[in-house]
């Protein structure tokens, strides 16, 4: 009965991925996608700075700027430099963990699973977490962006997902 229930259960999980590996939608037009660094470390995270802001304009600032990183295990940090020539994308996709990202050249198209779209260009930065999104590029010019990874260790680094129902109506499958 154990070895049924077993055999039940592969077979159910080789299904599952088979079809979310057919539902995936295919990376395009990828230039470079090199990994300049790559570490990992066994302890947890557990950062929070303070820096109080100086006045500005003449006006005084009683504010602080504060950011916090905490992991709750080991984890690896990677830094990526990742070009598109023009019409690529970067297909339906998400990540187990947090990426910063800044954009050198060009401009891209970021989409949240609700195909609402985000314009970024040179000198804007944008966050990443575990949420669906797919990026294409936008103009004539290639599309050169640096990607920090924060994930778990033993992660990959990207995870194919089917393009939701709202993708079909704007080209985005």
């Amino acid at each position: 009965m154990r070895s049924r229930t077993l055999l039940f259960i592969a077979a159910a999980l080789i299904i599952c991925c088979a079809i979310t590996i057919a539902h995936a939608t295919p990376i395009v037009g990828v230039l470079v996608k090199t990994f300049l660094s790559s570490g990992s470390t066994n302890e947890e995270i557990m950062l929070h700075v303070r820096v109080p802001l100086p006045p500005t304009d003449g006006e005084d600032q009683d504010g602080d700027w504060t950011a916090k990183l905490y992991t709750s295990g080991p984890t690896t940090i990677a830094v990526q430099d990742v070009v598109f020539a023009p019409g690529g994308h970067t297909g339906w996709h998400s990540h187990p963990g947090i990426l910063l990202s800044s954009v050198i050249s060009g401009s891209m198209e970021w989409y949240d699973s609700q195909c609402n779209k985000h314009v970024y260009k040179p000198g804007d930065s944008l966050t990443e977490n575990t949420q669906t999104h797919y990026v294409r590029t936008l103009g004539t010019d290639n599309v050169h962006f640096m990607v920090t990874y924060v994930l778990a260790k033993g992660q990959p680094w990207r995870i194919d997902q089917p393009a939701p129902a709202c993708a079909a109506a704007l080209g985005l499958d």
